[in-house]
């Protein structure tokens, strides 16, 4: 099952603190008589009460005298605990992987709160641990589960999905008794079969065995084999217009079971990682560069004069006119970025800019909204200019593409199948009995096939587009054809003057216009990306600086419709584009799995979170366009019935 929410203790779970532990119990013993006590002795109080561990180890009961204890102790740990306390060696790592899976990370324990921030400050940002129950916070200490159930309903987690992580049975009976997951860690003085005698998950020699997934399930071996053996079915022979919807269904389902399960046994695996370790090291260099991004220049620290102003400094630009301290003599290698910023205003931030959408899109993103800014461009800047191109490339690369795949038609062939499908079209317009129209409609959908495979792609949707003009088409109940709605709405809007020069402004403007309508689409995309990444249950989910507003999602989506853009002109030369499309070029399984893989990297989270997200996203686009739709033509048709 996989846990959002680990919860560990801190002495000898995640830290050694015995030596400073041992030396305060020492001093406050000696000083009161009772130098006897063994360090082992003292060790093994790890984990209990003040007041619990002085009573074992001195034998007193007195409630005044182990006050008295407690307060030596205190004023001994302010002095040596801190400088004593070691974290272990896998103790960081093992936190910040299970940070970056997601989960939640928690420390409960009977030490002062304050003594444990001492601690782990040193090494983690001040709000990496999500909660640190201390023994201040509690008015029962461990095993009385109070810590740990008030941690839990802190963090807003279900039992089920908590794991608390221990070195000691009073751990163990913490657990037990709040009714959560237990696993032991065999760190401390507590042996792996005392442990093993309460209800446990697993016990472990190093926590580093948090992070081993379990083993792939047998029902998800059935699974996936019934899958692929659908997609299989499907997809073969390629020629009969597959839909690779099985198969895709086995892909996300693959990926989902390889990011919680282990698919490879250990030897198998190990092996793989022993011939693959250049790959890997390569693989999270880039990593890190992805995440990082371009790195500014370094500060120069010798004195130069300005060639502009005359001012000495040290620096990279002059602090009283901001000119570079770079100024070179104009040669032949530099008249195209001149003619780029004087065409087109183009300059290194966006030649960054586009090496960043192509291989870390959602950390420039998240980074530009942050305000790492100064090496990038603009969001529309970069998505106007990025159209520019598109469209100059279509203008360059397209009369090649069809002079290259110009086919022979057979028009005598086509023309016959035009006139018989004018012939059907006009029968089934004459016929009033609906078996009769839906018997003329499948013979008219079979003349349609035909001449699909007579003329070529870009002859059929010109043919379509003029059918879809002539189709009538029914709205929320009214009976208009296509044009007879268009001429409706154009005669009601001319009759108010302005409004009239503003719809033929609009007409002639959006006629074409490819920037208008990637532009348009933009809130759309936008408005869904907010719902479905931050709702409410997604807030308590992402970190802070994953959080934005309405209007930086408005930018983020610009940026990635210049991705979009971008890798459109890419493939134009190779006839991968649509360049006839309306909006964008690309198929749209295609800019699915770029939102994805953008996303993903913008909101820090899973594959398969991303994934899930994604998807609410297009539908709360798709929602909220025919929303809009529906309220439009309402209006219209408030209007029609008021004339």
């Amino acid at each position: 099952m996989p846990y959002t929410a680990y919860l560990f203790d801190f002495d000898y779970t995640l830290a050694d603190s015995s030596r400073g532990i041992t030396l305060c119990f020492r001093h406050v013993l000696e000083r009161n008589g009772y130098a006897g006590v063994t360090d082992e002795a003292i060790r093994r109080t790890i984990g209990k009460t003040l007041e619990e561990s002085f009573s074992i180890l001195t034998g007193v009961t007195d409630p005044d005298r182990l006050a008295a204890f407690k307060a030596e102790y205190r004023r001994e740990a302010d002095v040596y605990m801190t400088p004593n306390t070691r974290l272990f060696p896998e103790t960081l790592r093992v936190l910040r992987t299970l940070k970056e899976r997601g989960a939640k990370i928690g420390i409960i324990s009977t030490k002062y709160r304050f003594r444990i921030h001492d601690t782990m400050d040193q090494h983690l940002p001040a709000d990496f641990l999500d909660i640190v129950v201390g023994g201040e916070d509690v008015s029962r200490a461990k095993p009385d589960p109070e810590g740990l159930l008030y941690a839990i309903r802190q963090l807003g987690v279900k039992k089920k999905r908590v794991l608390y992580i221990g070195d000691s049975t009073v751990d163990a009976e913490t657990a037990q008794a709040a009714g959560v997951d237990f696993a032991g860690v065999t760190h401390g003085v507590t042996t792996a079969d005392e442990l093993a005698a309460y209800p446990h998950r697993r016990i472990m020699d190093s926590l580093t065995e948090l992070l081993a997934p379990r083993r792939i399930a047998v029902r998800q071996i059935i699974l996936l084999f019934f899958l692929l053996w659908f997609g299989w079915a499907e997809s073969i022979p390629p020629d009969d217009d597959p839909t690779f919807f099985f198969f895709t269904l086995f892909l996300v389902y693959l990926l989902k079971v390889g990011s919680t399960r282990r698919l490879l046994p250990r030897e198998v695996k190990a092996w793989l990682c022993e011939k693959c370790h250049p790959l890997i090291v390569r693989a999270r260099a880039f990593h890190i560069r992805q995440i990082r991004g371009k790195a500014p220049a370094p500060l120069s620290t010798e004195k130069c004069t300005c060639r502009n102003c005359g001012h000495t400094f040290t620096g990279n630009f002059c602090p009283r006119c901001g000119q570079t301290r770079g100024v070179y003599r104009f040669r032949l290698r530099h008249a195209p970025g001149n003619i780029l910023r004087s065409l087109f205003r183009v300059d290194g931030k966006f030649g960054h800019t586009l090496i960043a959408l192509l291989y870390r899109p959602g950390h420039l993103m998240r980074g530009f909204m942050q305000g790492r800014r100064a090496a990038y461009s603009m969001p529309l800047q970069t998505l106007f200019l990025l159209v520019a191109f598109y469209l100059l490339a279509v203008q360059l690369v397209i009369p090649q593409i069809k002079e290259e795949k110009a086919e022979k038609i057979d028009t005598e062939k086509a023309e016959r199948i035009r006139k018989s499908l004018a012939e059907l079209q006009e029968g089934r317009n004459e016929e009033t009995d609906s078996l009769a129209m839906a018997i003329w409609d499948a013979s008219i959908a079979l003349q349609k096939s035909n001449l699909a495979e007579v003329l070529p792609a870009d002859s059929l949707k010109s043919n379509e587009r003029l059918e879809e003009e002539e189709e009538n088409v029914t709205i929320l109940g009214i009976g208009l054809n296509s044009s007879q709605f268009g001429e409706k709405l154009d005669t009601y809007i001319r009759d108010i003057p302005f409004l009239g020069r503003v719809w033929e402004l609009l007409k002639r403007w959006g006629h074409g216009n490819r920037t208008l309508h990637v532009i348009a689409i933009l809130p759309l995309f936008a408005v869904g990306t907010y719902w479905s990444f931050q709702n409410r249950w997604q807030l308590r989910k992402h970190p802070r600086r994953v959080r934005f507003n309405l209007m930086e999602h408005f930018f983020i989506q610009a940026y990635i419709a210049g991705q979009i853009m971008l890798l459109s002109i890419l493939v134009l030369p190779f006839g991968l584009a649509d360049y006839e499309a309306d909006i964008f070029a690309l198929p749209w399984s295609i800019i699915f799995l770029l939102f994805w893989w953008d996303l993903r990297q913008l909101y820090l989270c899973s594959w398969w979170a991303s994934f899930c997200r994604t998807v609410w996203m297009f539908v709360y686009g798709f929602l909220l366009f025919i929303g809009i739709a529906m309220f439009v033509l309402l209006l219209i048709t408030i209007a029609q019935s008021l004339m």
